[in-house]
């Protein structure tokens, strides 16, 4: 077997594991997010397979030394790739029982098969490609094509693959990339004709599946964008017609037919808003298809909204699928906290609304941010930040830190729960301001938190527990 084969083979596997990796993530972000969790699970046990792969490659090259058996690695490899879709669908509907954790490296677990063989491959290959007085020139060329491989896997998994093709798509990619490297290293032979069959009978399988948990409603739209992976619902809300954008395990928004809102801390909402002075000029971060910006419309008339979004596809669906509108607004592609640091308008009011899964991106949630965002508020500005947690109880770290944050740079904060039982995860709204709020407290009532809340130390850009506390 010539040894340029061999090399495009150490590649083109290098390519298809990362690309397997990060797509396999993507995989698991409908039901358990992405928080730092999934990547730690899905990044250790990839790791783990591939140095069992790395020791069990050199194993059997040491036993068998022919193309015939790194051909039925490469085809393992294949259709390994293939069976993730249909691990995914057997698995992953259990992880919602456990604790996230738990369910990260459950879920983790339907990269692992093919991770192994993908680890086989280059041990095998340096074997193959042994020659005497260059065994290290040889082992430096197989592992550098590897990882040059890995590196082109990972990058254009991210910035092309997951922008433009499915998910079911991309592994079936990887998949046929594999078998046509099994195909090189042993040739095309009568034998392997029912390997091919196997390939086309998985390949169209495959290709019939929906990843995505189940939810009620009727299916408008299903893509992948580079943040998310994106449905839109059409359901019902107290018996009238709405509209739903889950982005990954997430309902982001939900709309009644007129644009109205149908979540209950939106109207919740409408309460912080009353804390508000004069408004010229208001900005939201975390738009997505744009509800928060018609009810700020709908308030402010005459304001004008920034809105910002991390994910250009959500505001696109946003103005083709929902309400979304450009009057009196200015909508910017880009993440909340890089806009913030930009010269720009003094805001009246902010409304921190980005969630990344179930989570807030702890990014936004540090005393270093809200010092930054200062910089862009008015003097008598507010702020109105929305998370999910409970109030009180074993399920409160969320709220306890964000409050404690906050209040670490703010002068005045004001709690609004959206459910009577404090104990219960809900949505929590928090409104901060540099000028005092007890005239909007009195206001409130009983709408308002009136407890004190546990000290905890502020979050940090340097100590951010954030995301160990999921809201599930």
């Amino acid at each position: 077997m010539k040894r340029q084969i061999l090399f495009l083979v150490v590649f083109l596997s290098g390519f298809c594991s990362l690309l397997v990796e990060i797509a396999g993530s993507r995989v698991l972000a409908p039901f358990i997010g992405t928080t730092i969790y999934t990547w730690a699970a899905v990044i250790g046990l990839v790791l783990a397979a591939l140095s069992a792969g790395y020791y069990l490659g050199g194993i059997f090259a040491d036993r068998y030394k022919d193309a015939k058996h790194l051909s039925w690695i490469l085809l393992g490899a294949s259709m390994t790739t293939l069976l993730i879709p249909l691990f995914g669908a057997a698995l992953l509907h259990f992880t919602v029982i456990l604790e996230l954790g738990a369910a990260s490296l459950l879920g983790a677990m339907i990269i692992v098969p093919c991770s192994l063989f993908y680890g086989m491959v280059s041990p095998y290959a340096i074997k193959l490609t042994l020659q005497r007085d260059s065994e290290g020139r040889n082992a430096g060329n197989i592992f550098a094509l590897s990882t040059i491989g890995s590196i082109l896997g990972a990058i254009g998994t991210g910035f092309v693959l997951i922008p433009s093709m499915g998910l079911n798509q991309i592994f079936l990619v990887a998949g046929l990339i594999m078998l046509l490297c099994s195909f090189l290293v042993s040739g095309l032979k009568k034998e392997r004709a029912l390997d091919l069959v196997a390939f086309t009978a998985l390949s169209l399988l495959i290709l019939q599946m929906d990843l995505s948990p189940g939810v009620e409603g009727k299916l408008v739209l299903h893509e992948q964008s580079q943040y998310h992976d994106i449905r839109v619902i059409d359901g019902q809300y107290q018996g009238q017609d709405a509209r739903y954008l889950y982005l990954d395990n997430a309902e982001s928004t939900g709309e009644l037919r007129d644009g109205q809102p149908v979540y209950d801390y939106l109207f919740k909402n409408r309460l912080a808003y009353n804390a508000a002075g004069k408004v010229g000029r208001a900005l939201v971060i975390g738009v997505a298809a744009g509800t928060e910006v018609g009810e700020l419309k709908r308030r402010f008339p005459g304001a004008h909204i920034d809105g910002v979004e991390i994910d250009g596809k959500a505001l696109d669906i946003g103005k083709e699928l929902f309400s979304l509108t450009e009057d009196s607004t200015s909508l910017y592609v880009d993440d909340g906290r890089r806009f913030i640091r930009e010269p720009g308008p003094e805001y009246d009011v902010v409304l921190m609304d980005a969630f990344k899964g179930m989570t807030i991106p702890y990014h936004l949630t540090s005393r270093e941010f809200l010092s930054e965002l200062k910089e862009r508020m008015s003097g008598d500005g507010i702020v109105i930040a929305n998370m999910i947690s409970s109030v009180e109880g074993d399920k409160s770290d969320v709220f306890i830190y964000m409050y404690n944050t906050y209040r670490s740079e703010f002068s005045d904060v004001v709690v609004i729960p959206t459910n009577a039982d404090l104990t219960k995860k809900q949505n929590v709204i928090l409104v901060a301001s540099d000028k005092s709020l007890e005239r909007f407290r009195q206001t409130l009532g009983p709408d308002a938190y009136q407890a004190d809340v546990e000290f905890r130390p502020a979050l940090t850009d340097d100590l951010n527990p954030i995301e160990l506390y999921p809201s599930r």
